[in-house]
């Protein structure tokens, strides 16, 4: 699947990234979603991969989507991009370092393969300093992030952006916006 699929899918698409058509490996496991006793969803954040395929294996549910904010290391990492549906039998292919969680499923369960696409030639030039790693640089936040793109595991500021958005909130409010 990596070999034959995601690879070549990986030059096509990314071809203006550093790992370009060098994907070489994977690492490939499988999520359950469940609405009773069971993660219902997971939180943003990137992947440990250069490219990762999610694939809709079975499942009867609603609700569930995977919500995708801006790429790690950018000005707008937590800006609001999409939410993709999933459907069984359907793939969605994104960088590694595109922020990205799964909202919470409303009814059913879902299962997935998740399998993150690697670069051992990409890896080595970053191990070595040859290149910045994934999302290095860190660029400074462009504007205010938005609501559904902040992560309460991921975000060191999590509580003091909430409490932004709340004052911001409670002002438009009380001039009637």
């Amino acid at each position: 699947l990596a070999r034959r699929l995601v690879a070549p899918l990986a030059a096509a698409l990314y071809s203006a990234e550093p790992f370009g058509g060098s994907i070489d490996h994977h690492h490939s496991f499988v999520v359950a979603y469940r609405h009773s006793g069971g993660d219902r969803g997971l939180d943003l954040h990137h992947d440990a991969s250069e490219v990762t395929l999610n694939v809709c294996l079975a499942g009867d549910f609603s609700g569930g989507g995977l919500r995708f904010c801006g790429q790690f290391g950018s000005g707008t990492h937590r800006a609001a991009h999409c939410v993709a549906s999933h459907a069984v039998g359907q793939a969605i292919l994104h960088l590694g370092r595109q922020r990205h969680g799964a909202d919470d499923i409303l009814t059913g369960e879902r299962y997935n393969l998740i399998l993150w696409a690697r670069s051992s030639a990409f890896r080595a030039a970053a191990a070595y300093g040859h290149i910045p790693p994934d999302g290095y640089p860190k660029a400074a936040e462009q504007g205010e992030p938005d609501r559904e793109c902040l992560s309460r595991s991921n975000d060191d500021d999590y509580e003091e952006q909430l409490r932004r958005l709340q004052e911001r909130v409670r002002a438009a409010a009380r001039l009637g916006l």
